[in-house]
């Protein structure tokens, strides 16, 4: 038959439309089926030939499918579309057609009915997978917060104060900042306050400590690394801190201690504001503001050839050095009360601390700088029972740095032959005296000693009998 040439014949047309993808189902005006493809035993489990010839009210209460489309599409007199639900679990998309004669009368209804059960299916995952990715977007917004949530510092002192002018004009600005200071001075804290300052403040804050990642483990965990850049690589690669930062600060603790390969790697990254992956041809554009910091004298590192001189140059475009706490006095007591109320807060406890405890705290050199404060503060608060945490509670070194700095052990020069004993009672002798002088009472020298006060007013008085009437006195 030369299809090109004339019309189709029944037989044609009929295979044409068993083996459409879709499902054809064809009324009368009558509500009679007149015609319905094979597609309908895939859909409903019956075969066409059990459909023509009936009515669509029969056919709907055998409940093959539902919602009936076809009388919405005869009452409106214009295409329905709707979802259906068949007795063999498929969800079909029904368009309903009214087909209308010359004199405007419908003659017939044709409905095209497409299976979308696996689209339904996907639809759904894809609204799991959307509400569990808004679901992950909430939870590391909080995250982010809660890690950038930090207060103002507390500037009590002129130091502080000129630092906080000079970070308040870096802040806005994109350029690289360095921070140098002693360990626990606050490095990290002032990262996060220009992060919170800067145009990035609602983007990540990623920090990396380059002494916590090894050396051969550090390049691929800062830049990532392609598809098959080694063996057991992720099949898609794997995105590194760099890009993890995009729109954000890096934030790079203790430079410090990158090898010179990675400062040299570094380097390129600031110079050229790009880079690869590794194992990757693709380059790559960084979009985040480096912050580094580091408690090393970076000056005599480049003298032994430990830190590259380019690279100290590029990273200190600003250069802020945090003061030491010894250093800022007037903010020890402040910023005691701030943190002493952290952790009230925290371990639900209301303490406080005496009068001598702050004296002391003025006076103690504090090595360790605002972290020794507060895992002091934070101990404190812990195992203290009392609602005061008094100068008896504070950590042997606060007594120590206490005393006077030429109460030390003595030394013992032998001049003669001693037994053991006699050494002994020389020491015990030279310690008594030396700081029942200095110290003036029982109470002072038995605190000095880590001895009983009794033992303390016996030993002054073996040692030093002319103090008999003094211990009486302040014993």
């Amino acid at each position: 038959m030369d299809i090109g040439n004339s019309d189709l014949d029944l037989e044609t047309l009929k295979k044409i439309l068993d083996n459409s993808h879709d499902e054809i189902y064809v009324t009368n005006a009558m509500g009679i089926v007149i015609y319905v493809n094979n597609v309908c035993e895939k859909h409903y489990g019956v075969k066409a030939s059990e459909i023509i010839g009936k009515k669509s009210r029969e056919i709907s209460e055998k409940k093959y499918w539902g919602p009936r489309i076809s009388p919405i599409a005869i009452d409106k007199k214009m295409s329905i579309t709707l979802e259906q639900k068949t007795c063999t679990g498929k969800t079909l998309l029904t368009t309903a057609t009214p087909v209308f004669d010359s004199e405007g009368n419908i003659e017939l209804i044709i409905e095209n009915s497409r299976d979308v059960t696996e689209s339904e299916g996907i639809k759904h995952e894809l609204d799991k997978s959307i509400q569990l990715l808004k679901r992950y977007q909430m939870e590391v917004e909080v995250l982010r917060k809660k890690e950038t949530n930090i207060p103002g510092f507390i500037c009590k002192s002129p130091k502080m104060e000129s630092l906080l002018k000079l970070v308040g004009r870096i802040a806005p600005v994109d350029s690289t900042v360095l921070l140098l200071g002693e360990s626990g001075s606050g490095k990290g804290h002032m990262a996060k306050y220009i992060h919170n300052n800067s145009p990035h403040r609602d983007g990540p804050f990623i920090t990396v400590n380059c002494a916590s990642i090894p050396s051969e483990l550090m390049e691929a965990e800062m830049f990532g690394y392609s598809k098959g850049a080694f063996t057991g690589a992720n099949v898609k690669g794997n995105i590194g801190l760099i890009e993890l930062a995009k729109d954000g600060t890096l934030f790079l603790d203790e430079i410090g201690e990158l090898s010179l390969r990675m400062q040299a790697k570094l380097l390129q990254v600031l110079h050229e504001n790009q880079y690869f992956k590794v194992g990757g041809r693709e380059i790559q554009q960084v979009h985040c503001r480096i912050i580094a910091a580091t408690n090393r004298d970076l000056q005599s590192m480049i003298k032994k050839g430990d830190f590259r001189e380019d690279l100290y140059y590029r990273l200190n475009i600003f250069e802020l050095l945090l003061p030491p706490l010894r250093e800022r006095k007037e903010e020890i007591i402040p910023l005691t009360q701030y943190i002493l109320a952290k952790f009230n807060k925290k371990y639900k406890s209301e303490h406080d601390l005496s009068p001598r405890c702050y004296e002391l705290f003025m006076q103690y050199p504090w090595p360790g700088n605002v972290r020794e404060l507060e895992n002091i503060i934070e101990r404190l608060t812990v195992v203290t029972q009392a609602s005061i945490i008094d100068e008896c509670d504070l950590p042997k070194s606060f007594n120590q740095a206490d005393r006077p700095a030429s109460s030390t052990i003595p030394t013992i020069t032998a001049t003669r032959s001693l037994s053991l004993d006699d050494a002994m009672c020389d020491v015990e002798k030279n310690l008594i005296l030396n700081a029942y002088k200095e110290l003036g009472s029982s109470y002072e020298v038995a605190k000095f000693l880590d001895i009983s006060q009794s033992k303390a007013s016996r030993l002054i008085r073996k040692y030093f009998p002319a103090a008999e009437h003094d211990l009486k006195l302040t014993d």
